[in-house]
Protein backbone atom coordinates (compact mmCIF):
# COMPACT_ATOMS: atom_id res chain seq x y z
CA UNK A 1 0.00 0.00 0.00
CA UNK A 2 1.40 3.67 -0.93
CA UNK A 3 1.27 6.31 1.24
CA UNK A 4 -0.39 9.68 0.01
CA UNK A 5 3.15 10.87 -0.62
CA UNK A 6 3.76 8.23 -3.03
CA UNK A 7 0.54 8.53 -4.81
CA UNK A 8 0.87 12.72 -4.56
CA UNK A 9 4.60 12.61 -6.54
CA UNK A 10 3.25 9.56 -8.86
CA UNK A 11 0.70 11.68 -10.34
CA UNK A 12 2.62 14.99 -10.64
CA UNK A 13 5.81 13.11 -12.25
CA UNK A 14 3.05 11.50 -15.03
CA UNK A 15 1.51 15.27 -15.39
CA UNK A 16 4.76 16.48 -15.73
CA UNK A 17 5.63 13.84 -18.40
CA UNK A 18 2.38 14.50 -20.33
CA UNK A 19 2.05 18.35 -20.13
CA UNK A 20 3.86 21.03 -21.16
CA UNK A 21 3.39 24.87 -19.88
CA UNK A 22 3.57 27.16 -22.54
CA UNK A 23 3.55 30.93 -22.78
CA UNK A 24 5.91 33.60 -21.33
CA UNK A 25 6.60 32.21 -18.23
CA UNK A 26 6.61 28.47 -18.61
CA UNK A 27 6.99 25.80 -15.89
CA UNK A 28 7.57 29.08 -13.62
CA UNK A 29 3.77 29.12 -14.06
CA UNK A 30 3.08 26.62 -11.82
CA UNK A 31 5.06 28.41 -8.87
CA UNK A 32 2.22 31.22 -9.03
CA UNK A 33 -0.79 28.62 -8.30
CA UNK A 34 -0.22 28.14 -4.59
CA UNK A 35 0.03 31.90 -3.86
CA UNK A 36 -3.07 32.03 -6.05
CA UNK A 37 -4.70 29.60 -3.86
CA UNK A 38 -3.48 30.73 -0.45
CA UNK A 39 -4.33 34.58 -1.49
CA UNK A 40 -7.50 34.14 -3.09
CA UNK A 41 -8.89 30.72 -1.91
CA UNK A 42 -9.32 27.84 -4.67
CA UNK A 43 -12.49 29.20 -6.02
CA UNK A 44 -10.62 32.60 -6.75
CA UNK A 45 -8.10 30.64 -8.71
CA UNK A 46 -10.32 28.71 -10.29
CA UNK A 47 -12.20 31.59 -11.34
CA UNK A 48 -9.09 33.22 -12.58
CA UNK A 49 -7.61 30.12 -14.18
CA UNK A 50 -11.36 29.44 -16.11
CA UNK A 51 -11.70 33.29 -17.34
CA UNK A 52 -12.39 33.05 -21.23
CA UNK A 53 -12.11 35.75 -24.08
CA UNK A 54 -14.53 36.77 -26.47
CA UNK A 55 -13.52 34.01 -28.72
CA UNK A 56 -13.91 31.35 -26.15
CA UNK A 57 -10.71 30.81 -25.71
CA UNK A 58 -9.21 30.79 -21.98
CA UNK A 59 -7.55 33.83 -21.13
CA UNK A 60 -4.97 32.09 -18.95
CA UNK A 61 -5.27 29.01 -20.88
CA UNK A 62 -1.99 28.04 -18.82
CA UNK A 63 -3.49 28.40 -15.59
CA UNK A 64 -6.52 26.07 -17.16
CA UNK A 65 -4.31 23.04 -17.33
CA UNK A 66 -2.75 23.16 -13.88
CA UNK A 67 -5.85 23.04 -12.18
CA UNK A 68 -6.87 20.45 -15.01
CA UNK A 69 -3.59 18.18 -13.29
CA UNK A 70 -5.06 19.31 -10.34
CA UNK A 71 -8.69 17.78 -11.00
CA UNK A 72 -7.12 14.74 -12.47
CA UNK A 73 -5.20 14.13 -9.19
CA UNK A 74 -8.46 14.99 -6.82
CA UNK A 75 -10.30 12.86 -8.77
CA UNK A 76 -7.42 9.67 -8.71
CA UNK A 77 -9.70 7.15 -6.11
CA UNK A 78 -6.56 6.35 -4.41
CA UNK A 79 -6.74 10.06 -2.73
CA UNK A 80 -10.34 10.47 -2.59
CA UNK A 81 -10.79 13.97 -2.38
CA UNK A 82 -13.08 13.84 -4.87
CA UNK A 83 -15.61 11.56 -6.94
CA UNK A 84 -15.64 11.45 -10.81
CA UNK A 85 -17.05 15.67 -11.69
CA UNK A 86 -15.58 16.19 -15.34
CA UNK A 87 -12.47 16.40 -17.33
CA UNK A 88 -11.93 19.76 -17.36
CA UNK A 89 -11.22 22.79 -15.06
CA UNK A 90 -14.40 24.54 -15.16
CA UNK A 91 -16.36 21.27 -13.90
CA UNK A 92 -14.30 21.13 -10.38
CA UNK A 93 -15.23 25.38 -10.48
CA UNK A 94 -19.11 24.06 -10.92
CA UNK A 95 -18.21 21.36 -8.56
CA UNK A 96 -16.74 23.83 -5.41
CA UNK A 97 -19.36 25.96 -5.23
CA UNK A 98 -21.73 23.47 -4.28
CA UNK A 99 -19.71 21.39 -1.63
CA UNK A 100 -19.87 22.58 2.04
CA UNK A 101 -16.90 24.91 3.50
CA UNK A 102 -15.21 21.82 4.85
CA UNK A 103 -15.30 19.61 1.52
CA UNK A 104 -13.63 22.65 -0.26
CA UNK A 105 -11.06 22.73 2.85
CA UNK A 106 -9.94 19.24 2.00
CA UNK A 107 -9.76 19.40 -1.57
CA UNK A 108 -7.90 22.84 -1.39
CA UNK A 109 -5.76 21.03 1.44
CA UNK A 110 -4.97 18.00 -1.18
CA UNK A 111 -4.14 20.53 -4.46
CA UNK A 112 -1.96 22.33 -2.44
CA UNK A 113 0.05 18.89 -1.27
CA UNK A 114 0.07 17.91 -4.56
CA UNK A 115 1.49 20.81 -6.32
CA UNK A 116 4.54 21.07 -3.91
CA UNK A 117 5.43 17.51 -6.19
CA UNK A 118 3.85 18.93 -9.28
CA UNK A 119 6.13 22.35 -8.69
CA UNK A 120 9.49 20.08 -8.61
CA UNK A 121 9.30 18.22 -11.24
CA UNK A 122 6.80 20.13 -13.80
CA UNK A 123 9.19 21.56 -17.25
CA UNK A 124 8.48 24.47 -19.60
CA UNK A 125 7.75 23.58 -23.17
CA UNK A 126 11.28 23.85 -23.97
CA UNK A 127 11.72 21.08 -21.35
CA UNK A 128 13.90 23.04 -18.53
CA UNK A 129 13.11 22.52 -15.15
CA UNK A 130 11.05 25.09 -13.14
CA UNK A 131 13.54 24.79 -10.30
Amino acid sequence: MKNLDQIRAKNALYAAKTTRFSGTEGGGIIKKVPTMIRENGLLGALAFACEKKKDGTYKNGDFHKVFEQILVHLQDERIGALKKVGAHADDLLEHAVLISSAQLRVITDEAMAYLAFLRRFASDENGESDE
